[in-house]
């Protein structure tokens, strides 16, 4: 009894982890440049949401090295913000901060693991419907 391979277009585990991952990337860049140029909330919105469509566009046109390359940046610059925030303004020891530096850190690894994912599943789900 043969297994008929089927693929999937939704899966709601990677759905959350890419949300969760996209909005925090859009909302921080989106305020940081809102911020350096004065601009209010609104744009800091039109920024975050600007940003977000490009991340996704650039992101599903890489090549697996380059995806991953930028994948590990982003992570450990999402770790290093939660952990300076930890450190600095919120005065954490050295050991509580590196502990909420992992959760971001390892969200967003997560979040770009099963992003690239969910892409082949999409081509794939794409590619057999012609």
């Amino acid at each position: 009894m043969g297994q008929a391979s089927t693929t999937s277009i939704l899966r709601l585990r990677a759905g959350f982890l890419v949300l969760a991952a996209l909005a925090f990337v859009s909302v921080s860049a989106g305020r940081w440049t809102a911020t350096l140029f004065s601009l209010g909330w609104g744009w800091a919105a039109l920024i975050g949401v600007v940003i977000a469509l490009l991340v996704a566009l650039i992101v599903t046109r890489l090549d697996r090295l380059a995806y991953f390359g930028i994948a590990a940046i982003i992570t450990l610059f999402g770790a290093y913000t939660a952990y300076d925030f930890a450190r600095g303004p919120v005065d954490w020891s050295q050991g509580w901060a590196f502990a909420l530096a992992l959760v971001p850190g390892v969200l967003l690894a997560l979040a770009f693991w099963d992003f690239r994912h969910i892409v082949r599943e999409v081509r794939l789900w794409l590619n057999s419907r012609s």
